[in-house]
This record gives C-alpha cells, structure tokens and sequence, in this order.
C-alpha cells in the first residue's frame, strides 16, 4: 500500500490534483456570466477584429443573451456580427447531426429541390424535435412553396421554443399578411422588431402593415383578432 504513497508519487498526485483545479476553474470562468458580459462589452465596443473574436466565442460559450442584447447596439457593425452570430448558434443548437442535415436542406431549397428539402427537413424536425432552427427552416421551405398555414405553424413551434427568434417572427408576420391576417401580421412583425429593432427593411414593412390596416379597419371595433 505504501508504494503508492512514495515522496515522487505524492507529487505526481498533488500536481494532477492542482491541474485539474486549474482546468475546472479556467472552464467554470469561461463560461461564467462575467466572462460573457466581458465578451459583450468588447462586441460592443472594440474594433472590427475583437467584435469578431468576441462573437465568435458567444457562439462558442452558448451566448444568446449577449447577441441579442447587441442587436440593441448602436454600432452597425456590432449589430451586424451579432446578427450573423446568432444564426450560427441557433444552427448549431442540437449538435454536429443536426447542423449538417439543415445545411444539407438549405442547399437543397437553394437548388429548388423542395421534395428533397422537406424529407430532410421532415427528418430533422422528427429527430430533433426541440432544434428550434429544425423548424424555422421548414417553415422557410413551406413559404417558398407557398404553403403559408404550414409556415405559420412551423414559425409558432420555433418561438414556442425560442422566443427570441425574430426570424420566425417575421416570416410569420408575411405569410399572415399573405392570408390577409392584417392584425396578426402587425403583431408578428412588432415581436420581430421588438427583437432587432435597427432592422430598417423590417421597420419600413411593419409601417406599410400598419397603414393598410389602419385604412382597412379604421374603427378598432372592426379590427380582426390576432390568431
């Protein structure tokens, strides 16, 4: 029993000891909100090569609240870096599997070959059925095929499941206004804004939304309920 006790073993143990206090203390910080809100002020902030590193490692240390809460910033390029940030952790949410067969799929869809997108897309959603992107690209895919009720259904599991996903709140926010959901339409396209609120195009169409509506339905008693 003593042998395992030697004066060179009792080193060995002690700095494998200290190593792995040193890994777990370096991970826990790592990870930790002060590091993210440090990553944050740099996003921020910093120049273009440090808001880069900055997201880059969001991403990596899972930080949506710190991306979304950029796409607030006052920079252009912050809130652009956060925005590109935030699709690639959304798409990395459920593993390497998951990531490849949505890539796969966007290909597809790009190729226009919507049968082989929606079984890829049909599997994805089945297997990873809490992947909030598995979704949202269905939901993409049946907008392009003009499928909006199926749209607006995939779009409402995405923020059931991520509420922060501005992008199915806009592309819900068009395919009611393509059923002549006006209110709901509003509604959709307000959440969206209220997300990613320096987005102009998605400013310009929430007026225009909000206009034919209000020529539509001048009276409040008359205006149609949001569903």
């Amino acid at each position: 029993m003593h042998r395992f006790f030697t004066p060179l073993l009792r080193r060995v143990y002690f700095f494998l000891i200290a190593f792995l206090a040193v890994y777990f203390a370096f991970f826990a910080v790592q990870y930790s909100r002060w590091n993210k809100e440090r990553l944050f002020r740099k996003l921020v902030s910093g120049d273009n090569r440090q808001k880069l590193s900055a997201a880059f490692d969001l991403v990596w240390l899972n930080g949506e609240e710190q991306l979304l809460r950029a796409l607030k910033s006052a920079s252009r390029t912050s809130r652009q870096v956060a925005l590109d940030s935030l699709w690639n952790l959304w798409l990395q949410a459920a593993g390497k599997e998951a990531y490849r067969l949505a890539q796969r799929a966007n290909l597809q869809m790009e190729r226009k070959d919507y049968d082989e997108a929606l079984a890829t897309l049909n599997g994805v959603v089945k297997k990873y059925p809490e992947f909030a992107e598995g979704w949202n690209r269905r939901a993409v895919l049946y907008w392009q095929m003009g499928k909006y009720e199926e749209s607006i259904g995939d779009c409402k599991r995405v923020v059931a499941l991520n509420p922060n996903h501005y992008g199915a709140w806009q592309g819900m926010g068009l395919c009611q206004l393509h059923l002549g959901r006006l209110e709901s339409a509003c509604h959709s396209l307000r959440m969206a804004l209220k997300i990613n609120p320096h987005d102009r195009g998605l400013q310009e169409f929430l007026f225009q939304c909000e206009e034919l509506l209000r020529k539509l339905s001048p009276e409040p008693s008359t205006r149609l309920q949001v569903v």
